[in-house]
């Protein structure tokens, strides 16, 4: 696995592990494996090299191909984590190559760091 496929799973995994409670409590949290989307909601994620092992809430495993799942949160449920972080704690911003920026971008992808929780965002104009 490259550095860039293990980063890029690194940041996958750790938005779902932030993000699981409150996008499976909600239902809000979409999967999608080879253009099919589950019906149920992923639990917990695990890798073994490019393979994605997708622990689902009936207790059964189905292990994939890394590029071949796409996860998917509502901005909402994406903010809510980040509030529910302690408030004295500052937002920090990244582009796609890991560059702390000084603010958030008007438009374009980038990250938002905040504690513990990290939320990659896509804004448009």
């Amino acid at each position: 696995m490259n550095k860039l496929t293990t980063k890029t799973a690194s940041v996958a995994a750790a938005l779902l592990l932030t993000l699981t409670g409150t996008a499976a409590a909600d239902n809000k949290q979409v999967v999608t494996v080879d253009g099919q989307q589950l019906t149920q909601a992923v639990t917990r994620l695990t890798f073994d090299d490019d393979r994605v092992l997708l622990h689902l809430a009936d207790g059964t495993t189905r292990t994939v191909d890394m590029t071949a799942v796409i996860i998917t949160f509502t901005v909402a449920d994406a903010l809510k984590a980040l509030q529910d972080e302690d408030a004295a704690t500052p937002l920090t911003y990244f582009d796609l190559k890991g560059r702390q920026l000084k603010e958030a971008p008007k438009s374009g992808a980038y990250i938002i760091v905040k504690g513990k929780k990290m939320v990659k965002l896509m804004k448009k104009d």
